[in-house]
């Protein structure tokens, strides 16, 4: 599938479509503001780790936006786009989850460029080294068959899609079920090495990074799938979360994603009452005027590591919306 997926976005790319609907986008009559999600900003293919795109193609991606659009934080791109004589595509670079790497890989190519970024943080574990679930699955995928000690993948996007497979399966289980299963994967893959947390952002980082443009915003506390919460487990997870950016930072309009971008009436409705200024989603496409600003869409480029298929998927799903 992923293979079918790349030999479209080469088609659509060489065969001139990509180019036709960059022209279509510039002369829309409408403003729009499209999402570009990330991740992980890995320093080199060979450091990649789960849905992480390397640094020297996150800055071909930027400088592909850069040239096409107009840069801006979620916050003001969402002002922008209501606004009646409002004209032009504006991109938000997302970044999810609030790993260390957007700071040391990510941040110094977003300020060499002169650019913007929003990103959502899972609060409980700023400043913590923490292993999120997908990334052990990664990790034991990585290792599957074989011992860690030394491996190095020959090819490490086949690991990471077979992860991929795996998460969408895992993501709407509840924790002790996902525990389990992982746990089933070590015993069937003979995985006996401890895996190594990840670094998280810290405060240090967080407040040098706002301080220079770079927005941010709610990832919940602990980045669980909502809509297997009780209400009062929701309303916790999102009150804590936004109440500690409050505090921290001092923000007055906070900006709320979707754990795995998953939602349904119920959860879009206790985010509401949240106070939260806008909530997205992963429904793939652009964002108009009329779009609801609790079910804001993306393009999500975490798996696409090459220029020509990212600007290809940032063409293809501009114009839905």
């Amino acid at each position: 599938m992923r293979a079918i997926k790349d030999i479209a976005g080469y088609i659509h790319h060489y065969s001139g479509m990509e180019r036709y609907m960059l022209w279509l986008l510039r002369n829309h009559r409408h403003p729009l503001l499209l999402n570009i999600v990330y991740h992980r900003i890995a320093p080199s293919i060979d450091s990649y780790e789960y849905m992480g795109v390397p640094v020297d193609v996150f800055e071909e991606h930027l400088k592909f936006i850069k040239d096409n659009f107009k840069v801006v934080n979620m916050t003001d791109g969402l002002d922008l786009v209501s606004e009646e004589r409002s004209k032009g595509i504006y991109v938000s670079i997302n970044l999810d989850d609030g790993y260390m790497d957007n700071y040391e890989h990510a941040f110094p190519v977003i300020k060499k460029h002169g650019l913007t970024a929003t990103i959502f943080l899972t609060t409980d574990f700023i400043g913590q080294n923490h292993l999120f679930w997908w990334d052990e699955v990664f990790q034991i995928m990585k290792c599957s068959g074989r011992k860690c000690h030394g491996f190095k993948s020959n090819n490490i996007l086949k690991d990471a899609h077979r992860a991929a497979r795996i998460n969408n399966f895992l993501m709407n289980k509840k924790e002790p079920e996902i525990r389990d299963f992982i746990d089933g994967l070590k015993k069937q893959y003979r995985i006996d090495k401890k895996i190594t947390p990840n670094q998280m952002l810290g405060w240090q980082q967080i407040k040098e990074m706002a301080a220079s443009g770079i927005d941010f915003g709610s990832h919940t506390k602990t980045h669980r799938n909502l809509c297997l919460m009780e209400d009062s487990e929701i309303r916790r997870e999102l009150a804590d979360s936004k109440l500690e950016l409050e505090k921290k930072l001092g923000l007055k309009k906070i900006g709320f994603c979707y754990p795995f971008g998953i939602y349904d009436e119920r959860v879009k409705d206790i985010v509401k009452d949240a106070g939260f200024d806008y909530a997205r989603a992963c429904i793939k496409g652009s964002n108009c005027r009329n779009t609801d600003r609790f079910s804001l869409r993306c393009i999500d480029v975490s798996f696409l590591l090459n220029r020509t298929l990212f600007a290809s998927s940032v063409s293809l799903y501009s114009l839905k919306h």
